[in-house]
């Protein structure tokens, strides 16, 4: 049973006798970029580091992400995951800077990681982490691609690639109204967790028509533009060939 309240009665003392600091707003990383992960404390009076424990793990799993105590890393628990691709900043340790780098970030880091430290006294404190990684330039294709009446339905599609977290979409006719209601939208993973964003927009074919499409991600505020025009001409040897047609159909 002691083995049991211990562990509580020590996250009690955390909060109340050493004040751990991180951030109050989420981290963003980039995708396959380094990322730190800001802790930090203030010494109550000089301390030797082997009186120093820190440990950092994932908030929700418990998992290990990395543990230093002794004067040493302590990794034997660390999760696999994060084997080789984490580090304390050991000339900052003394100045209670327990801050975390977290190497080559991948989608499947995202989430709540617990800084827990200890000199005599306990602290601990929770940050959360976001992942975001730039979408490509979008491009957009209709279906079908030639022999458009007026008056036809098409199929606009916008595609971009390799980016997350999931884009907002946005998609306007030429006079700047908005037709997102009008659209489906879809978005598949690949094996790293990034995402091919597309979106599908029908429309009635008209002359002159202009239809764009805007992908907006909202962690890195980042915007992508794309946009396809039916032109006057287009349509003007559409009406020619429905009048070749009728005249054709009349002298039979």
């Amino acid at each position: 049973m002691l083995s049991l309240l211990l562990p509580a009665m020590l996250a009690v003392q955390a909060v109340a006798m050493l004040e751990v600091h991180v951030p109050e707003q989420p981290v963003v990383a980039l995708h396959g970029m380094d990322a730190t992960l800001g802790c930090s404390f203030s010494p109550a009076s000089p301390f030797n580091l082997s009186d120093l424990s820190v440990f950092w793990q994932l908030t929700d799993t418990k998992r290990s992400v990395h543990g230093y105590w002794e004067g040493h890393d302590q990794l034997a628990d660390q999760a696999e995951r994060f084997a080789n691709r984490t580090s304390l900043f050991p000339a900052q340790l003394g100045l209670g800077n327990t801050s975390l780098l977290l190497s080559r970030v991948v989608v499947a880091d995202e989430g709540s990681y617990t800084c827990f430290v200890r000199v005599q006294d306990y602290g601990s404190a929770a940050l959360l982490l976001q992942v975001a990684a730039p979408y490509s330039k979008p491009i957009v294709t209709s279906k079908p691609e030639s022999n458009l009446r007026p008056g036809d339905e098409v199929a606009l599609t916008c595609v971009a690639y390799g980016g997350y977290p999931e884009a907002d979409v946005i998609w306007q006719d030429g006079g700047g109204r908005n037709l997102t209601d009008n659209i489906t939208n879809s978005v598949v993973a690949n094996e790293e967790g990034l995402f091919t964003m597309s979106s599908v927009l029908k429309v009635m074919v008209e002359p002159n028509s202009t239809y764009s499409c805007r992908l907006i991600n909202p962690l890195l505020g980042e915007e992508g533009y794309a946009s396809v025009t039916i032109t006057a001409e287009e349509a003007k040897e559409l009406e020619e060939e429905e009048s070749k047609t009728a005249m054709t159909l009349l002298k039979s």
